[in-house]
Formats: C-alpha cells, structure tokens, sequence
C-alpha cells in the first residue's frame, strides 16, 4: 500500500474519531468547530439543497438534499467499526433550511440508513439517509440534480459545509462556502479510486473535519460528496471527494428516483 494512502486513512481516522465517540453515547455533547477553509459566509437560501446531519442534537456532518425523503452524506458519517456497521437511524436527524446550523429550517429524524455495500475507508465512502417524514420544500429547502458525467477538468466547483476554519481553527455557526477546482484523478496521485473526485485549491483553502458529507456543485448540479483531506485542512493537497458520476446508478436505485 502506498504512503499516499495509508496517509490519507490515518488522516481520515483523525479527523473523524471525535464524532464517532460522541455518537456513539448520546448523552455526550460534542461542539465541533466549524466553518469551511479560506471561505465565506453563505447567504440565506445560497444553497438550499446543503443539511446540516446531526446525532444527538448536534452538528457532525454535512449532506444534500436529492428528494424530499432522501439526503446523501459520506458513509463514514453514519458508520463505525470494522468492518464498518451502520449507527441506528435514531441517532440520526437533519436540519434544512437554515444557514445557522442550530437554529431554523427544518429538523427531520433519520428512518434508514444505506451505506454503500463496497465502502472501504476512503473508497465508496456515501451513503443515504432516508428521512422518517418528507421535507417542505421552497425557496431555502430543494433537491438538487445527481450528475451522470465528471466535470471537466479546470472548471470551478463550489464546496459548502460548517467545517473548521483550520486545524483547530475558531467556530462560526454560519454556512460556509469556497471555490475548489475539478481535476483528474490522475493529476492528484496514482491511489485515487475511481470513486473519488479529487478538487484542487491553494494553501489556506479546502474543506475540514465538519464538512464531511456535504456537496461538491458544479452549475447547480452535484458533483461531489466531501470524503478527506491531505496533509491536514487547507494543505495544498487535493480534497477527496466522493464522485457522484461514479455512483449515480447505486444512488438513484437506491433512493427510488
């Protein structure tokens, strides 16, 4: 296994080991700090298909809406262990609606959960979650479209979430956003899987632990869910997200669209 790898599991696991205990006992708060790297500050409605995922009351993950019953994240939001086993979808609820992740929108409990059957670590790492009522939807709270093909190299793509403004970086409960760059798995290192669409940015911007699961769009279309980074938030690294593209027909199957 090469060092790219094992690099990006290990960073994986250090991002994410904080959530995955407080979730793990409910009665535990857990107060993540959050704000994407580099970024600004959404407006209200900005992204209306971005949710704020939730155990136990409290931020972990983002994830997008793609109808009013089913949102996508990352699997590694809503597993543990290894092999990895899917939380009890009572853990699980989503706020949309609301730039502010603990106030506003609309606060829905999670019903099922499908991770991806081939999810390994950072390979295949999505999942649904499947809502126990369905969304409202209007001007703050829609469903966005699922790409069927990777965006081309060079373009813009924007990523959201309320992760850490850096490596224990300060916390703002405001949505947050950047401009990321598409390129080829091949220009980001030979151990990208297929499944991953690697995003390029300069030093001081990316996304951080809080962001996983949230979207990657490009022209108002799903492109991407954040996944991991590389030598720590805002390195000039790639970000791995997961390719929407790659996984379409396992989404759509599986989410009765």
């Amino acid at each position: 296994m090469s060092n790219l790898v094992l690099l990006l599991k290990s960073l994986l696991f250090g991002l994410f080991l904080t959530p995955w205990c407080s979730a793990a006992n409910k009665t535990r708060q857990f107060h993540p700090q959050s704000r994407i790297v580099g970024g600004a500050t959404a407006s209200e409605g900005q992204f209306p298909h971005q949710v704020s995922l939730r155990w136990g009351g409290s931020h972990v993950c983002g994830g997008s809406i793609i109808s009013s019953t089913y949102i996508v994240t990352a699997a590694h939001c809503v597993t543990r262990g290894t092999p990895p086993k899917a939380f009890p979808p009572n853990y699980i609820s989503i706020r949309a609606g609301s730039r502010n992740r603990d106030a506003g929108g609309q606060v829905i409990d999670g019903a099922e959960l499908k991770v991806h059957p081939d999810y390994d670590r950072f390979d295949n790492d999505i999942a649904l979650v499947k809502l126990s009522k369905p969304l409202k939807f209007n001007e703050h709270v829609k469903a966005i479209d699922l790409v069927q093909h990777e965006p081309p190299t060079g373009v813009p793509v924007l990523a959201s979430g309320w992760g850490l403004t850096k490596n224990g970086g300060s916390t703002s409960k405001y949505l947050q956003y950047n401009t990321l760059t598409a390129r080829r798995n091949a220009d980001c290192g030979n151990s990208t899987p297929d499944s991953v669409i690697c995003l390029t940015h300069g030093a001081g911007n990316g996304v951080c632990s809080g962001d996983s699961g949230g979207p990657a769009t490009y022209k108002n279309t799903l492109v991407g869910v954040a996944n991991y980074v590389v030598n720590g938030c805002g390195s000039t690294f790639a970000d791995g997200f997961s390719s929407v593209a790659y996984h379409y027909k396992w989404l759509k199957s599986n989410s009765g669209n």
